[in-house]
C-alpha cells in the first residue's frame, strides 16, 4: 500500500506532474468534485471570456486559490479596478449571500468597488446585505451568458466611474 503524502512527494521528482497544478490561471474545481463545484469552475471560464470580450484591453487577475475573503477576479478597466465575485447556485432559488460576509469586511475596511455575480436566482436579499456593507461600491447582477452581456457592462461601469474608491 502506498502512503499518499509520500506518493505526493515522489511524484514531482518522478515527473508525474498534473498539468492543472501547475497553471495557477486554469479554471479547476475548488476543493471537493461535486456538482456546484464543478459548475463554479466552468462559470468562472465563461465570466473570464465575457469580461475579455467586453473589455478586451483590460487587465484581469484571477486568485490562485480559494479564500473567502478575497474576491475570484480583479478587472482593471481605465486603470481603475473592480473586484468580481462569482457565486454559483444551483437552483433558481433565492440567494441569501450567506458566504459574502468575510469578503465584504475586507472590501469595507480597504474600500474597494466590488461585482458579484450570480448565475440564477433572486439575489434581494443578498442585495440588502452588501448595501449595507458597501453602499454604493458594490453590485450584483445576475449574468448567465451573452444574452446579459448589457447589465454587466453597465455595473462595471457605473463602479468604475466612482471617483473614490474610499468612503467620505
Amino acid at each position: 500500500m502506498i502512503d499518499a503524502r509520500l506518493h505526493r512527494w515522489l511524484s514531482p521528482l518522478l515527473g508525474r506532474r498534473h498539468p492543472a497544478r501547475r497553471t495557477p490561471e486554469s479554471f479547476r474545481p475548488r476543493g471537493t468534485s461535486s456538482r456546484v463545484s464543478r459548475l463554479a469552475a466552468r462559470y468562472d471560464a465563461d465570466v473570464d471570456e465575457a469580461l475579455r470580450r467586453l473589455w478586451p484591453k483590460a487587465r484581469i487577475y484571477h486568485d490562485g486559490e480559494f479564500a473567502r475573503d478575497r474576491a475570484d477576479f480583479l478587472l482593471v478597466v481605465r486603470g481603475r479596478g473592480v473586484m468580481v465575485e462569482t457565486k454559483v447556485k444551483s437552483d433558481p432559488g433565492v440567494f441569501r449571500g450567506s458566504t459574502l460576509p468575510p469578503l465584504l469586511d475586507r472590501l469595507a475596511r480597504d474600500g474597494r468597488r466590488l461585482l458579484i455575480l450570480l448565475n440564477q436566482g433572486d439575489p434581494t436579499p443578498a442585495r440588502e446585505l452588501v448595501a449595507a456593507k458597501l453602499g454604493d461600491r458594490a453590485r450584483i447582477v445576475v449574468w448567465s451568458g451573452p444574452e446579459h452581456d448589457d447589465e454587466l457592462r453597465a455595473a462595471v461601469e457605473e463602479l468604475i466611474r466612482q471617483e473614490s474608491r474610499h468612503p467620505l
